[in-house]
């Protein structure tokens, strides 16, 4: 995986709702968990949502590095910058960013540059191909699986039982919709 390579700093993955970015996202979080003493000090998982609050993904970065409340809380946005890349210049990291809807100004937040030197990562999950680029991320397309594999993993889960019952009919009638509903969106770029 790219991930893997030393070169790669930033990474997002992109793709319409419901693709399983966030669900990729998971795992690529409990991979990094598995390996964190070996590699990484830190895994930090933030969703931001929207609209994207440099605070909130400041708070989390604290909470998440163990940062008592009065070192951040009440002191001015600069000090709380300082706070952010004092604890994050010495660490290798990885900093996991669900759900963004617009590129977020990682300096902003004073996150310390991946790069190289530091080996610490920025993976994250957004709709939009132009949030990669934006972020000067290495972008990577999550696209629906085709029927076939999508049926398949169906089956793995569910078992034979579920697919010769009723459910299995709903859940063929589930699928025609949002098929129906993803191919209406693409024609109309929403």
């Amino acid at each position: 995986m790219q991930l893997q390579d030393k070169k790669v700093g930033s990474v997002g993955l992109y793709g319409m709702g419901g693709v399983g970015k966030t669900t990729l996202l998971t795992r690529i979080n409990n991979e990094f968990l598995k390996t964190r003493e070996d590699e990484f000090d830190a895994v930090i998982w933030v969703t931001v949502s929207r609209p994207a609050s440099v605070e909130k993904v400041q708070q989390v970065l604290f909470n998440k590095l163990g940062i008592p409340s009065h070192k951040w809380e009440g002191r001015s946005e600069d000090e709380t910058k300082e706070e952010v890349f004092n604890a994050l210049k010495t660490k290798k990291f990885v900093l996991l960013l669900d759900d963004l809807w617009e590129p977020l100004d990682l300096f902003s937040v004073e996150i310390p540059p991946v790069n190289n030197e530091n080996k610490s990562k920025v993976v994250f999950t957004t709709r939009f191909s132009t949030v990669c680029l934006d972020m000067g991320a290495k972008g990577i397309e999550v696209k629906s699986l085709a029927w076939e594999e999508a049926f398949a993993l169906f089956q793995i889960y569910v078992g034979k039982d579920t697919i010769n019952s009723h459910l299995f009919t709903l859940a063929f009638a589930l699928f025609q919709e949002q098929k129906r509903l993803r191919n209406g969106r693409e024609r109309y770029k929403c």
